[in-house]
């Protein structure tokens, strides 16, 4: 009994002053296809790139030991050379088809004996220290915690276009990450998720399946995922913007202007708020339906001109490429295509930082 004693006591001394060892696996292997090739973990946010921005925040983080980023295979290079100063980083490896498969080869990365792995997306460079050290320290514990805030919105399922419930809203959390989990446990969670074909959105997704249940920390309205869609570009902001579909205003002013024109109504009546077909649609490919709308009418784009009003982000880099989304869209040239941004110097929801607004005007022909 006094060696079990002598042990028990211990172990408490060393979890006082040690911590379970930790990597973090930054998972910065998505699509950029809506950034026009442009990664949107490469763009600045503060004189820095997004990545960088997230690489910080672990680097600094005494309780995380080592880091592996995957990256997508054609921006290895540039994804390293963000990587460089950070010397926690251990290996940047290739991602895989799926998010699921891209943390797998996170996971294959990491040290062996590591105890607990924490998997971030890379486009959260707003994570506090509290939010890591919180979900680290739960899933110590427990093995598997994440992040998570109450969410604000009342949510509503529906499975045939009718409201079938409507939960409760203290019951309801939107997830964020980092999310920590025991290495061997997620491990087998994805290979078993692999196994049966399972399609998940995240990873606790994988453990729960297992049958496990995953602990919630506090989360930070901060620490958000930057991705906030004008003229079918991802802009690094930290602000998103809200809406039914994915609320890309500079499209959505374009097509109003488009319908408006033709005198066939707006998005409103074209794609109904309340039609969950639409529910994070890409507003582009509703910009497509718009121009076969006008089309089936009789009527092709001659010109648009369009403005984003916005004090923040700045939004010159990525001009030219909301113009040719634009013009891909409606299959015309982009000559044909003017967008331009500009501020109202700090007046108005616009001015401080509480919306971003977008107006367009354009010629149409009769074909």
């Amino acid at each position: 009994m006094q060696l079990a004693d002598s042990i028990r006591k211990a172990r408490q001394i060393q979890n006082k002053f040690s911590h379970p060892s930790c990597a973090a696996v930054i998972v910065a292997a998505g699509s950029s296809a809506r950034m026009g090739g442009t990664d949107k973990l490469l763009a600045e946010l503060g004189g820095l790139p997004v990545l960088s921005r997230t690489l910080r925040a672990f680097d600094d983080h005494d309780m995380v030991d080592t880091i592996i980023v995957v990256a997508r295979e054609d921006q290895l290079p540039k994804i390293s050379r963000v990587c460089s100063p950070y010397h926690k980083v251990r290996i940047v490896v290739p991602g895989g088809n799926s998010r699921q498969e891209s943390v797998m080869h996170g996971l294959e990365a990491v040290p062996e004996g590591t105890e607990l792995v924490a998997v971030h997306d890379g486009a959260r460079p707003l994570v506090t220290p509290e939010v890591i050290t919180k979900a680290i320290l739960k899933a110590a514990k427990f093995g598997a915690a994440a992040p998570a805030i109450p969410v604000k919105d009342t949510i509503k399922v529906s499975k045939s276009g009718g409201v079938d419930e409507t939960p409760d809203r203290k019951t309801l959390f939107a997830v964020q990450t980092p999310q920590v989990f025991d290495t061997v446990l997620l491990l087998g969670a994805l290979q078993n998720a692999k196994q049966k074909g399972l399609t998940l959105t995240d990873d606790c997704s994988a453990v729960e399946a297992l049958g496990m249940t995953v602990l919630l920390t506090d989360g930070s309205e901060e620490n958000i995922k930057i991705t906030t869609p004008l003229g079918g570009v991802e802009v690094p902001f930290e602000k998103g913007l809200d809406g039914h579909s994915d609320a890309d205003v500079l499209v959505h002013a374009v097509m109003d202007a488009m319908l408006g024109a033709a005198a066939l109504g707006d998005i409103g009546k074209l794609f109904p708020d309340n039609d969950d077909a639409y529910l994070g649609a890409d507003s582009i490919e509703l910009l497509k339906k718009v121009r076969d709308v006008l089309r089936a009418h009789g009527w092709r784009l001659g010109n648009l001109d369009a403005t984003v009003i916005a004090q923040r982000p700045k939004l010159a880099p990525f001009i030219d490429t909301m113009r040719s989304n634009i013009a891909d869209a409606l299959e015309t040239d982009v000559s044909n295509i003017s967008v331009k941004a500009t501020t109202e110097e700090r007046l108005g929801f616009t001015g401080s930082g509480e919306g971003i607004a977008a107006h367009a005007v354009c010629l149409i022909e009769h074909v």
